[in-house]
């Protein structure tokens, strides 16, 4: 008798109610397949209470998100039945008349297994359609009125009602695992507030300067390998503070987070978050016309972010010090699929270094010259033991060059010529080769100190470089043992350029510290010089210039392990407020000599 069951459920056995004794494998299967599209179609019935009185509501346990079915509830039709097949066996290949005859004596209700339910969409969901109903609890908090910290005042706490979920996942398994339609109750609960006014009263005293003081968002970039900075500053800070309980149950004051992430979301997650990109190469004759250098996507992570925030805000609290202020953004990283070295068969792979300048608040003409400057340069690649020039490769400096008139350094004055703005594009380039470790074989600094190519971690001037037909040129040497090429990349958003070296590293590194101010000289007093270049009594004027005496230090550590260190030392000359002004008729005539290019050399002086 025994073998009649060797692939049939045992006589006497029911899910829940319904038997299912003496059933073959095969149709057990699709039998407990149609039972779930009953349940399905049946939904889970949903009983909970209102102020307006009972209501009932049902969810259909599919969820569409974002076009995709997703299951709230499944049952393993292959599981339960396997299960089902096996129960009261001790042998599944050898059933004897025993085991058959307690299962017709003992007859058994069970449950199934293989039940899951996707707690989070099921969550969702019910938020979804319950949260109307629901009044969530307030936490009593404190709100700063002016600068002042001892003008404030404590907003009230306030208690909750809100559903009690915690035990519906369980009803729902218990239902199915019996083939039964699912009928939930939920009741209001009251919910009282994590914090309350006498918490808040009691933390009080812990409000000062320290606690309010500016944090700094710090970000690795890897798109120009260096640090970007935000500042949350004191009045963020006041803005978004509240009184918080850790899970100790201290008191301590932290930042509201909503407010948080919607900062980090709306202002610092647009200039985080890239897509991965996958690489691109091709190139028409000497040069590459297409190029994209894999790059991993990078997205913010707001939840993560905000708790290393709030953490210091917590340390301030409870140990009194504002010796916390910055905080490295958390990010989640995803490889592209295309590496760079897979799309090229010269050896180019990675990035060897990346220069960056701010060319923001720039006129017209000279953000046009620079743009014209950048496509030209876009995709050069340099041999090995071939020196680079900043000249050869964006020269003609003509109107049918690309280039138009914007002012450049020229003795005491500023002056339009066609294509000024171009020392952006070799201050970029020096700090560029200077990270990328190459051999920097001409460099001059400017003659004055101008905003645009200070550096850009403390704001001193001494990292940049002028070019100027035909000299001075910038060049550095590629003296590695492979093709570089060089990617140069204008940011009309952030205002930058974004130059990178990409090659196949040898194993060194270069760098450079940041320039030091060692003394600044006062531009003196304003003068008028008179032109014929103006009609009488017109005046145009330009900026007085502080001059300066400044150095910094670019250091190459070459594969052999040997340091090279290399001090460049840069002298500005101060320039006074200079008027020019159109000669009256009855002033005599006179000339002042041209004093041409004055952009004074700083060679650079080798060191131990």
């Amino acid at each position: 008798m025994g073998w009649q069951y060797e692939n049939s459920v045992l006589p006497g056995i029911s899910v829940g109610n319904v038997p299912v004794g003496k059933m073959k494998k095969e149709f057990v299967r699709n039998f407990l397949e149609v039972m779930t599209d009953k349940l399905v179609n049946d939904g889970l019935q949903l009983n909970y209470q209102t102020v307006d009185g009972e209501k009932t509501l049902v969810i259909y346990p599919v969820r569409v998100v974002e076009g995709n079915p997703i299951e709230l509830v499944h049952l393993d039709t292959e599981t339960s039945a396997d299960f089902l097949v096996h129960l009261g066996k001790t042998n599944y290949r050898l059933v004897n008349g025993w085991q058959v005859l307690r299962s017709y004596l003992c007859p058994q209700r069970i449950v199934l297994p293989g039940i899951s339910v996707d707690v989070a969409q099921l969550s969702t969901t019910l938020v979804e359609n319950l949260a109307q109903y629901e009044t969530q609890p307030i936490s009593a908090s404190i709100r700063l009125k002016s600068k002042d910290l001892s003008a404030y005042e404590i907003t009230p706490s306030r208690r909750g009602f809100v559903y009690n979920l915690s035990n519906l996942v369980k009803q729902i398994t218990d239902s199915w695992s019996r083939l039964e339609s699912t009928r939930l109750a939920v009741n209001l609960q009251e919910t009282a507030p994590t914090v309350v006014e006498s918490d808040v009263e009691m933390i009080v005293p812990r409000l000062s300067e320290e606690l309010v003081s500016k944090i700094s968002l710090v970000y690795a970039d890897p798109k120009i390998l260096s640090d970007r900075t935000w500042y949350l500053n004191e009045e963020k800070i006041r803005g978004w503070l509240e009184v918080q309980k850790t899970s100790e149950g201290k008191v301590v004051f932290g930042l509201n987070k909503d407010k948080v992430e919607n900062y980090l979301k709306d202002v610092i997650a647009t200039l985080v978050d890239i897509e991965p990109i996958n690489a691109q190469f091709r190139m028409e004759g000497e040069r590459v016309v297409e190029f994209q250098g894999s790059r991993p996507g990078m997205k913010l992570s707001l939840g993560a972010t905000y708790e290393a925030i709030n953490k210091i805000m917590w340390d301030r609290t409870l140990h009194d010090s504002s010796e916390s202020k910055a905080v490295a953004l958390v990010t989640e990283k995803t490889e592209s699929s295309i590496k760079t070295g897979d799309v090229n068969s010269l050896g180019i792979k990675e990035v060897l270094g990346v220069g960056v300048s701010d060319y923001s608040n720039s006129p017209t003409n000279r953000i046009k010259n620079i743009a014209n400057a950048v496509k030209k340069l876009n995709g050069i690649l340099v041999k090995p033991g071939e020196e680079f020039s900043t000249l050869k490769y964006t020269r003609p400096f003509t109107y049918e060059g690309g280039y138009l008139p914007e002012l450049v350094i020229k003795g005491d004055e500023i002056k339009p010529e066609i294509g000024g703005g171009l020392c952006q594009i070799a201050t970029t380039l020096f700090r560029m080769s200077m990270n990328s470790a190459m051999k920097i074989t001409n460099r001059r600094n400017h003659a004055l100190v101008v905003n645009h190519y200070n550096d850009p971690v403390n704001g001193n001037p001494g990292t940049d470089a002028t070019v100027y037909d035909p000299a001075p040129d910038f060049k550095f040497l590629n003296d590695t043992n492979n093709y570089i090429l060089i990617q140069t990349e204008m940011d009309r958003k952030r205002q930058e350029l974004i130059f990178t070296i990409w090659g196949a590293s040898d194993g060194r590194k270069g760098s450079y510290t940041h320039p030091i101010v060692h003394k600044w000289y006062p531009f003196g007093e304003a003068k008028t010089v008179e032109t014929d270049t103006l009609k009488p009594g017109e005046k145009k004027c330009q900026n007085a210039f502080y001059g300066a005496d400044a150095s910094f230090v670019y250091t190459r550590v070459m594969p052999d392990g040997k340091e090279e260190k290399i001090t460049y030392a840069s002298h500005y000359r101060p320039l006074p407020r200079i008027c020019m002004q159109g000669k009256q008729p009855e002033a005599v005539a006179s000339s002042t000599p041209a004093t041409g290019d004055l952009p004074l050399v700083s060679e650079p002086v080798a060191t131990e």
